[in-house]
């Protein structure tokens, strides 16, 4: 008699949480959404996306946008949207019990302009293509010239080793690809250029030149070339 009472008291705490999770599921449908959150990385100083972007998005994805009720949020379709828009890096859309609809942005991060001549976008830290925004520019690299899709990774690469060093940061302020589908490196002071070539063994053309520069062009009251040749191993090539 005991083992059966026992059983019975299993069986109606099942039958009790079953009740509750059903109860818990219908409130769960009638509730509609109650705040929608959106955090953006803007650790990069770019502002690209905007909450304003963002509930823009998610509304192209529910006609009843803001007031959705819970149980019609498509999240895996809000994602897609949102990572359809080429300043998105990644998107992630979650859901809270409570009505809140969180959005975390990763924006891409461009660090070249180019100017074809015919068109102009940027390049990212991935070498990947993005346009330019209506509503915002930032500062990057400028690159001009016949630049192809060819390119993008090696300028990327470039542009990335320039800004990660002290001297060549503040000295570079702009590239230049010529018809030889070489490049020139255009300094801040505009009174020389520097010939990299090729984007081939870029460290070592770069360590050259930051040698030559600190025992010679930074002590030099005046500069009487007009171009350097990074292009040999162990020489700079100097030229009127």
């Amino acid at each position: 008699m005991k083992r059966k009472w026992v059983l019975l008291k299993i069986l109606m705490c099942l039958v009790f949480l079953g009740f509750l999770l059903i109860f818990s599921q219908k409130q769960f449908e009638k509730r509609e959404i109650k705040n929608i959150i959106a955090k953006i990385d803007y650790a990069d100083g770019n502002y690209f996306i905007t909450e304003k972007v963002v509930k823009e998005i998610l509304g192209e994805t529910h006609r009843d946008f803001p007031k959705m009720a819970m149980k019609s949020v498509e999240i895996n379709r809000m994602e897609e949207n949102l990572k359809k828009n080429p300043f998105i890096k990644n998107a992630e859309v979650f859901l809270e019990n409570n009505g809140f609809l969180h959005t975390n942005i990763q924006q891409e991060k461009p660090i070249a302009r180019v100017n074809t001549g015919k068109e102009q976008f940027y390049i990212t830290q991935e070498g990947k293509r993005i346009p330019l925004s209506q509503h915002y520019s930032t500062q990057v690299m400028l690159v001009d010239g016949p630049v192809d899709s060819a390119d993008f990774a090696l300028i990327s690469e470039l542009v990335q080793k320039i800004n990660e060093d002290n001297l060549l940061k503040n000295l570079i302020v702009g590239t230049h690809k010529n018809s030889r589908n070489s490049f020139i490196l255009l300094p801040a002071d505009g009174g020389y250029v520097l010939d990299l070539g090729n984007l081939e063994n870029v460290d070592r053309k770069l360590d050259n030149f930051k040698v030559f520069y600190r025992e010679f062009l930074a002590v030099s009251d005046s500069i009487p070339y007009k171009r350097f040749n990074l292009n040999f191993i162990n020489q700079i090539v100097a030229q009127k």
